[in-house]
């Protein structure tokens, strides 16, 4: 049961100009994924519900060898795989329909109290979640913060729109990278890829929010985001983009 598999196949609205399936699209397959798998562990988002908690996705890291095309059928496999703190960490796994590893990503979430907003640790609201661990980790390093520097030029202003909510009326974690990966991209790219995209969620975003992106770049290959929201100045994402 710690481990969880799914097979996914590449649709025609899923691809980039170059042919190849877009990061957000890798990224959404992610989001499924977890949410079956911690269904069936009783953890899933009614069981949340129930119990007036709910996880929040706060830091995601990506890293892709290769991109699949169009009707290519993949194979995703996650599984939680540690505690850190205040975070419960799930790791993912892409393989191709040769057994080939393509990409990995591992993330941290946080579990709110609805009612109160308070932060819950993961071993006080699962109690059998330790049971259910698979202590492998994809990435050697840690899911730290995201440090950006003082000096940042504005990239973008995004006013948030019906198409950016989720379920429960905030801006989809997805929306955030899709908001990056537009800002730097053009038509003059199309085959440029995504190797690596990291990303700490710091505040929720809503409807009509203005969120201002700003970019700091550290090389001709790497690149940082900072998102504030307009109104107030609260910082709502950063974010790492490093190209092939």
């Amino acid at each position: 049961m710690n481990l969880y598999s799914k097979e996914f196949s590449i649709s025609s609205y899923d691809l980039t100009p170059g042919g190849q399936a877009r990061l957000t699209t890798i990224a959404n397959f992610f989001q499924e994924l977890a949410y079956h798998h911690a269904s069936k562990l009783g953890f899933g988002y009614r069981d949340m519900k129930a119990r007036q908690t709910t996880w929040v996705l706060s830091r995601m890291r990506i890293r892709m060898e290769s991109y699949p095309e169009w009707d290519e059928r993949i194979d995703m496999e996650t599984w939680p795989s540690g505690v850190d703190k205040l975070f419960a960490l799930r790791d993912f796994r892409i393989r191709n329909r040769k057994g080939a590893v393509i990409g990995v990503a591992s993330t941290a979430w946080l579990i709110l109290n609805i009612e109160t907003h308070r932060l819950i640790r993961p071993k006080e609201a699962l109690e059998h979640f330790k049971m259910i661990v698979h202590p492998e980790q994809v990435f050697t390093d840690p899911l730290d913060k995201i440090e950006v520097p003082e000096e940042t030029r504005p990239l973008h202003l995004h006013s948030v729109v019906f198409s950016d909510l989720d379920i429960i009326g905030h801006v989809n974690n997805v929306k955030y990278m899709e908001w990056c990966i537009d800002a730097v991209s053009s038509s003059n790219n199309p085959d440029k890829d995504i190797r690596e995209f990291e990303i700490n969620f710091n505040h929720e975003a809503l409807l009509g929010d203005k969120i201002e992106i700003r970019t700091h770049d550290l090389a001709r290959d790497q690149i940082l985001f900072l998102a504030s929201r307009k109104e107030d100045g609260k910082e709502i994402f950063r974010a790492r983009i490093l190209w092939n």
